[in-house]
């Protein structure tokens, strides 16, 4: 499974690479535009068989030097600029969104990888093969092999006694933030990178400093981040957390949020059970 994730991510993160430099491509487009404009305005002064002419740029009040092909008319050099601005438009336009694409692509795959480094049983993994069949990375294979048990999110009680659950993969963690949490209830997550939901249940009460602290630091456990010094965790109240119509499995949006940075020490939280 990893192997499967590895592969796709460096090629998803080469055809990133691609379509910036393609995108680069077109930083130039306005300046056609630009150039259809100026001959527009003045090519009516220029002799036949003119190589360029030097113009002021009105968006800028900057002279600029406007090259034309000698063997067409201003007229028909404009239409060529203002095709040329028109391709390169097009192609930022179709590029942006292939590239919002392809960035999802990759969160999601990396998101899958995180879940494999915090898988512990056959169960998870057997959750993670099912998203994975899911999302087309790998084909569907029945089996009459029953795997030992559901996995289920890690569960964990706070010094204060509140219940705090960990999702392990991104199909627990839609389950756990949109059919388990309540509105009160508070979602934690490291901020920017992969990582399990995290979801204190507060039956209504008000949370401590120090199980918030506890929930943090769970969210930096579980999480891309684990081995940094500190993570930042986002955290906001389960009501705030949304997900967009066609998402993939653990992306979520929210507009308003707390934050705190915290080490990933687990050590002095009690562990109820997977």
């Amino acid at each position: 499974l990893r192997h499967v994730v590895q592969t796709a991510l460096e090629r998803n993160r080469k055809k990133y690479d691609l379509q910036l430099r393609q995108l680069k491509d077109t930083e130039n487009r306005e300046k056609y535009k630009v150039y259809g404009e100026l001959i527009h305005t003045y090519g009516y002064q220029l002799e036949e068989g003119c190589k360029g002419f030097d113009a002021l740029n009105y968006y800028t009040n900057e002279t600029i030097h406007i090259p034309l092909d000698a063997t067409i008319s201003p007229l028909d050099n404009a239409k060529k600029y203002f095709d040329r601005y028109a391709k390169l438009k097009r192609t930022y336009e179709a590029l942006t969104d292939l590239i919002e694409d392809t960035q999802l692509e990759i969160d999601h795959l990396d998101s899958i990888a995180t879940a494999l480094d915090i898988a512990e049983t056959e169960a998870d993994l057997q959750q993670i093969k099912e998203e994975m069949m899911e999302s087309g990375y790998i084909k569907h294979k029945y089996s009459k092999k029953k795997t030992q048990g559901k996995s289920r999110p890690y569960h964990y009680r706070s010094t204060d006694g509140f219940d705090i659950y960990v999702g392990k993969n991104n199909f627990q963690n839609d389950e756990l933030t949109f059919k388990f949490a309540n509105g009160n209830d508070w979602w934690f997550h490291a901020k920017g990178i992969p990582g399990s939901h995290v979801v204190v249940k507060t039956e209504g009460k008000e949370l401590p400093d120090r199980t918030f602290e506890e929930a943090g630091r769970l969210a930096a456990y579980y999480s891309k981040g684990r081995e940094q010094e500190k993570v930042e965790i986002d955290y906001v109240q389960k009501k705030q957390v949304k997900k967009p119509a066609g998402a993939k499995p653990g992306f979520v949006v929210y507009y308003t949020n707390y934050s705190l940075m915290i080490d990933s020490d687990i050590s002095g939280i009690e562990k109820i059970s997977d």
